[in-house]
């Protein structure tokens, strides 16, 4: 993201380019991006008296890798059932709400990322996309059965 690769540079007969700003500005609109309007009032309020606390969590949690493996490892808990749902229907579910509850004191974005990820196979790995009842035999001779071009009686 910050910087040109040297070696695919000289591959392509160009110059090496690196990002003359710093990476702790755009480290410190991204932290503000972030927790300025953060739900919790003493999280904005902290992040106000003290911006430059919140530059270590965010340079450690830009790795989409990173976000996306403790996204995941939070899925698995849930299951596949789990993992598929959103949070508002996990949260309607007693049990599910109170496994929740007690996962997002490890990684509290899990929420935030699950409303862009839930159904992102590159991103949440542990659900299924199948739908229970489906009747892919049917949907199947809906399209291959009836041949191409062919119209039925």
């Amino acid at each position: 993201i910050f910087s040109d690769s040297a070696k695919d540079a000289k591959e392509e007969g160009r110059t090496h380019q690196q990002m003359t700003t710093q990476k702790n500005t755009y480290m410190q609109q991204l932290a503000a991006s972030v927790f300025t309007d953060d739900e919790d009032l003493k999280v904005r309020e902290y992040f106000q008296a003290h911006p430059l606390a919140f530059m270590k969590p965010i340079q450690v949690a830009t790795s989409v890798t990173m976000l996306r493996k403790k996204y995941n490892e939070i899925n698995l808990q849930l299951g596949q059932t789990g993992a598929r749902l959103s949070f508002e229907e996990l949260n309607e579910n007693e049990k599910m709400k109170t496994l929740l509850d007690c996962l997002l004191q490890t990684f509290p974005w899990w929420v935030d990322l699950h409303g862009w990820w839930r159904t992102h196979p590159a991103y949440n790995t542990s659900f299924l996309t199948a739908d229970p009842g489906q009747d892919f035999a049917a949907e199947a001779m809906d399209v291959f059965g009836k041949g191409k071009g062919k119209e039925t009686a």
